[in-house]
């Protein structure tokens, strides 16, 4: 399994990471229009985990981190557990409260799973 540390880092690249994107696109659609490029924000952050643990079952972060999502079989997630899984991360990545109850959860588990894992049925494991 992953360990928080890992974990930790891929967050932190794919925040880092999620947020220059966010920033250079929304810069090229405020040109246009201000509230369209406040939806692109909105998009492109949940979507940067959702889309590409859907379609590689690791983010940018993950990759370098040498770290994957899998199901609990070990297979590739679907793209319904790549949301399930993102639900809890988008609702508590605000909050260092709520980061640290994430933390909580890994360490509470056999399997070091927060609580997103635990909902959608995933594992985090070592490439």
């Amino acid at each position: 399994m992953a360990s928080v540390a890992s974990r930790g880092g891929a967050w932190l690249v794919d925040i880092v990471a999620s947020l220059a994107v966010a920033a250079v696109v929304s810069a090229a659609v405020s040109a246009v229009s201000g509230t369209l490029a406040d939806l692109a924000v909105l998009l492109i952050i949940p979507g940067w985990y959702v889309v590409s643990e859907a379609v590689w079952s690791r983010t940018p972060g993950k990759w370098v981190a040498g770290i994957r999502v899998v199901d609990t079989n070990g297979d590739d997630i679907s793209t319904l557990a790549a949301v399930v899984r993102n639900v809890t991360k988008i609702l508590g990545g605000g909050s260092v409260l709520l980061i640290l109850a994430g933390v909580v959860f890994i360490a509470d588990s056999r399997d070091n799973q927060r609580l997103g894992d635990r909902w959608g049925d995933t594992l985090v494991v070592r490439v």
